[in-house]
Formats: structure tokens, C-alpha cells, sequence
């Protein structure tokens, strides 16, 4: 098992599929319990049967129609005279409004495993911004230097706290594969952040945490009866 661990180490693991992690951690379960704890891994074709309906569809018709408004305005400033200031404003702030979208877009996978759907929801994300901002330039507008879609768009919770772990480092890695392959700087000190909002625990059982009591002469009114 030395031996055969050693091997491993010395290949070339930059380009590896973030998803097998799945397999592995599929594998790596008891098979008496991996039915009772409901643990399978789903193919990426699978995956995106969900993630493009639900995610890639809706948001790119969105772009289409900031696209189409963005292309107006800059018609209008490219002809100049009076009011060409405002529609080159109008223009940028349709394209920066889509950028917020999808910097604020959350996913949440609440049974998550080892993260594979997050990490494919993550990449459609990102695919969505570079595409926005190729397409922006090409129509005149500055494309933003920085991707600000990153792994903070992704929520998951799973009960095992090993395949939690393993969900980090899939999305960990497939953040990092995809920028280097669109030619963006990856984040560096620290090269990994922690992904707290990737959570280990039970996401049915689990109550929340309860809140303090207001001291007294805080002016707190009671709440409501219920009617």
C-alpha cells in the first residue's frame, strides 16, 4: 500500500477530475451501510440535468436580455451627440448589474456528499461570468479584470464529516483548474480559504442555535399572540 501510495504521488495530478472524488468516496464506505446512509455517486451527465435547467437556462436568458440592452446603448454612444453619455452609462451598469447577479447567486446542495453538484454549479457559474465579459467587450464595454463568481456561491451540508471534508477540496480544486485554464490569477495567501458554508452536520435534525434573551429594560416588546 506504501508502495503503490508513493506511485500515486508522483503523477501528474494537476488536470485530475474533481468529480471521481466521488467514486472514491463511494467506494471507500461500507458496503453494508452505504444504502442506509443513502451514499451514491451521481455521473456528471446526471448532474447536469439538473444544473442547466435550473441554473444555466434562467440565468443566461437574462444575459441575453441585458446583452440586447447593452447593444442599444452602445449603438446610441457610438453615434455620439447629446444624451451618448448616458446610454454608454446605461450600457455598463446593465453589464455590472449581471455580474452582482451572479456574485450573489447561492446554490445549495443540502445533502451534498463529496460535492460533486456543487462543484459543477460552481463551474456553470463561472463559465456564465467569462462568457458575460467576453461578450461585453466584443460589444465595447471593459471586461472585468477579477471573476468575482468563487466558491462563497456554493452551500452545502452533509452529515458525513469526511465526505464534507472531500466536498471542500472538490470545489477547492475545481476553482482553481478553471482559472488557470481561462488564464485568471488564482487567489494566493492563502491559496485556499476555509468553506465554512460548506457545513458538517445534519441537515434535517440540526436546530438552530438559540438566541440570547434581551435584557430587561432593552424595551423589547413580546411577540404577537398567534390568531
Amino acid at each position: 500500500e506504501i508502495a503503490t501510495l508513493l506511485a500515486a504521488s508522483r503523477l501528474d495530478w494537476s488536470c485530475i477530475e474533481p468529480s471521481i472524488f466521488g467514486t472514491l468516496f463511494e467506494r471507500g464506505l461500507d458496503p453494508k451501510k452505504r444504502s442506509q446512509l443513502g451514499a451514491h455517486y451521481t455521473d456528471q451527465q446526471s448532474i447536469l440535468r439538473i444544473v442547466n435547467p435550473v441554473i444555466v437556462e434562467p440565468l443566461a436568458a437574462e444575459w441575453d436580455a441585458a446583452k440586447r440592452l447593452i447593444a442599444e446603448r452602445m449603438a446610441l454612444y457610438e453615434q455620439g451627440g447629446k444624451g451618448s453619455k448616458t446610454a454608454l452609462q446605461e450600457a455598463q451598469g446593465a453589464f455590472i448589474a449581471y455580474l452582482e447577479r451572479l456574485k450573489n447567486f447561492k446554490v445549495l446542495d443540502p445533502a451534498c456528499g463529496s460535492g460533486n453538484f456543487l462543484y459543477l454549479a460552481l463551474r456553470a457559474l463561472k463559465d456564465l461570468e467569462h462568457k458575460a465579459n467576453l461578450e461585453a467587450e466584443q460589444l465595447g464595454l471593459h471586461r472585468q479584470v477579477s471573476i468575482e463568481v468563487s466558491p462563497a456561491n456554493v452551500l452545502g451540508i452533509e452529515l458525513n464529516p469526511y465526505a464534507a471534508e472531500l466536498a471542500r477540496v472538490t470545489v477547492w480544486i475545481g476553482e482553481i483548474q478553471w482559472m488557470l485554464k481561462n488564464g485568471y490569477p488564482i487567489r494566493k495567501n492563502p491559496i485556499l480559504q476555509p468553506l465554512d458554508h460548506i457545513e458538517n452536520r445534519d441537515a434535517v435534525l440540526a436546530s438552530p442555535s438559540p438566541q440570547p434573551s434581551p435584557t430587561r429594560g432593552e424595551g423589547v416588546e413580546p411577540p404577537p399572540r398567534p390568531s
